[in-house]
């Protein structure tokens, strides 16, 4: 008999659209006494022409009439002396319809919502249940309600609070029981549209005896807005949490720092910068429950989470490649660890930050383009599976490089004999190494480093003893060796002014000369100056335009008595006024003309004449060793002269006798101031 029904059961199975109208057929529901309710909607299960209804349960053994009910208007059965405590049970509705109950159907089996609760004793419970129907089978529309009753031993008059409502395919859920211990009760509700189930209850005494778990570290970063350190973490899972314990890891030591109460408080701002500012810390998290355990009693309270620390950023700056080499430690414990580093940039001239790159390596090199000027720079980590990042802190200094003189000027090229005197006006105080000085002999095709001065001090005059000036003109330029020993501020050229003269025609010198260059506005003018015997010093012969590059000279103002005949001259170039409100003055080499003697030799003397003496008529000559010889016919010498001024008058020298007249021999011999020897011969006729 039992296998019939149980069979019968079988074939319901396949055909319980045919009875319900909408599923569940049927619900099943436990009170606080643990009595079972079979529920049904008369809409949904036929009630037209009924004989019976007869309920089903399986006790274990198969399944078993439990009851009936004929009278249509009534939609439940009491199932007494239900046991629930220890499984699900599972029902059917057999119906008979028509006078005699000839005609038969079956419902789906359907099974009481078994609830179980397990004490977690850390401030939570586990609750679980299994599906009254298969999933497929109960409406979208329907929903699980977790209740739970504070009472001791609770009646079906137990005030039910709802805990939460949960999706149709749920099955277990974790509460927060928020108390150290109390009696508490949980069953779960199935609402369907067409009618609810309710779950046996379960509970008892439920006790916190667990410390709740280590909250997590949502991120460590610098807040540089105040050079703080910010620490945030996830609430715990332990409703009860009353506290938080920040910890902080410096100096080699674990040390608490704060307590913050509250379970929605998860954050902590570390203001002791010293420990921080040049160090990685790390921060770790403990919570704390509301409940005490032990002896003496000891409130429960986590381990420290897993520690996060902060991002340290160093930076070296070196001022002659440019190059800053930024380092920084790694972020970690990060669930999924760091998806990048990236690394932000401002300067004087740039107040917003701009983002450099972003890397994966513990280091970064940039190189700055534009020096002597405050840089900062910051990094920022961010989480690989999450919207979270990390600040780390905030680098700045000032980025010099190596000064670059303002001044790199060559402001004299002199020629002093045999050697070229090149005047350089520099920049003191800014770290100059060394000096370089360059010649070139092909008009600046090429150079050649000809001197170094280490250390100079400006302004500095270099001596060229390397030249031949007076053949050849040299062109100079100047540079400088910053403490980087970088060669920069080349200066502007100098160049040697050559000055070369020829006697062209009768008392006239030619003179030519190269032009200087190349000064910052060019030369005002040339001035020309000579000197000679007469007047030694150099004196202004004539000022001539920046332009003017020759000029003959006409010396027959010169030609006075003692005038030897050599003119020396010299061009000096006068710069017009630079920047620096200088005017440098150059000078080329001197050059000095001798120009042959000017001779006129009387042929007669008459001693009863107005000119009463005999005197050779001499310009430009040397003066010093001059002498004139006078010999009669036979060859002895009667007058010997050897003083400019010196004159014949006929006398006969060293006696007082006057010659006799007639025809005699002079002989002139003197030199220039070039040692050159000129000598004259003639004849004189003596009338008296």
């Amino acid at each position: 008999m039992r296998f019939i029904i149980y069979f019968s059961l079988i074939i319901f199975a396949n055909s319980f659209y045919s009875q319900c109208s909408s599923s569940p057929c049927f619900c099943i529901q436990i009170d606080e006494l643990g009595q079972l309710k079979i529920v049904w909607n008369n809409s949904t299960l036929s009630n037209n022409n009924l004989f019976e209804h007869q309920f089903y349960a399986d006790t274990g053994t198969g399944f078993l009439m439990i009851g009936s009910e004929s009278n249509p208007t009534i939609n439940s059965f009491d199932f007494l002396n239900y046991n629930s405590a220890n499984s699900s049970s599972s029902f059917f509705i057999k119906s008979l319809y028509g006078p005699t109950g000839s005609s038969s159907s079956y419902s789906d089996t359907i099974n009481s919502i078994y609830f179980d609760l397990v004490n977690l004793f850390d401030g939570r419970v586990s609750l679980s249940w299994n599906h009254p129907v298969p999933i497929n089978n109960i409406p979208l529309n329907s929903q699980y309600i977790i209740e739970k009753s504070f009472s001791l031993n609770p009646s079906t008059i137990t005030t039910w609070n709802q805990v939460i409502s949960l999706p149709v395919d749920s099955t277990s859920y974790i509460d927060n029981i928020n108390v150290c211990s109390s009696w508490i009760n949980y069953r779960i509700r199935l609402v369907t549209p067409n009618c609810d189930f309710v779950s046996n209850l379960e509970g008892g005494l439920i006790e916190d005896q667990q410390a709740p778990d280590p909250p997590k570290v949502k991120l460590v970063t610098n807040d540089t807005s105040f050079n703080q350190m910010y620490i945030e973490w996830n609430p715990s899972l332990a409703q009860d949490v009353m506290a938080y314990i920040v910890f902080k890891f410096a100096n080699g030591v674990w040390n608490p720092l704060d307590t913050i109460y509250g379970i929605q408080n998860t954050f902590f701002y570390d203001n002791d910068l010293s420990s921080y500012q040049n160090s990685v810390v790390k921060y770790a998290i403990a919570a704390m429950d509301s409940c005490s355990t032990g002896s003496p009693p000891q409130f429960n309270t986590s381990s420290a989470g897993d520690e996060h620390n902060n991002i340290l950023l160093n930076q070296q700056y070196d001022q002659c490649s440019g190059e800053v080499y930024l380092s920084f430690n790694n972020y970690i414990n990060w669930p999924s660890g760091v998806s990048n580093y990236k690394i932000y940039s401002k300067n004087d001239s740039l107040n917003n930050w701009i983002l450099l790159d972003s890397t994966n390596s513990l280091n970064f090199t940039y190189t700055i383009q534009q020096g002597n000027m405050n840089y900062s720079f910051m990094l920022v980590a961010d989480a690989d599976s999450s919207e979270i990042s990390s600040i780390s802190n905030i680098v700045t200094f000032f980025a010099n490089r190596p000064p670059i003189p303002q001044i790199s000027y060559i402001s004299e090229v002199k020629v002093l004999n045999d050697t070229i005197a090149v005047k350089y006006i520099g920049e003191n105080g800014i770290g100059i190494n060394k000096l370089n000085i360059y010649r070139s002999i092909n008009n600046g095709i090429n150079f050649e480093l000809i001197g170094v001065q280490q250390n100079p001090i400006f302004p500095f005059t270099y001596f060229d003893l390397e030249v031949s000036p007076n053949e050849k003109s040299y062109l100079y330029k100047i540079s400088v060796t910053d403490s980087c020993l970088n060669e920069v501020a080349f200066s502007n050229f100098g160049q040697s002014i050559l000055l070369n003269g020829y006697s062209s025609e009768y008392l006239i010198n030619a003179l030519e000369w190269n032009p200087y260059i190349n000064w910052e506005n060019g030369v005002e003018n040339y001035e020309l100056v000579s000197n000679n015997n007469l007047v030694p010093i150099f004196q202004s012969l004539i000022l001539l335009d920046s332009l003017k590059i020759n000029y003959e000279h006409d010396f027959t103002n010169f030609l006075e008595p003692l005038f030897d005949g050599r003119i020396c001259y010299q061009i000096l170039a006068k710069e017009n006024q630079n920047n620096f409100g200088l005017s440098g003055l150059s000078t080329s080499n001197i050059v000095c003309l001798q120009n042959d003697p000017i001779v006129f030799v009387p042929n007669a003397l008459d001693l009863n004449g107005l000119n009463n003496y005999w005197k050779p008529v001499i310009k430009m000559i040397d003066f010093s060793d001059y002498k004139v010889s006078i010999y009669n016919r036979h060859g002895e010498l009667i007058q010997l002269l050897t003083e400019i001024e010196q004159f014949w008058d006929g006398s006969i020298m060293n006696s007082n006798n006057i010659a006799s007249m007639g025809v005699y021999i002079f002989q002139l011999e003197f030199k220039n101031p070039e040692g050159k020897y000129f000598h004259k011969k003639g004849h004189i006729t003596l009338i008296r």
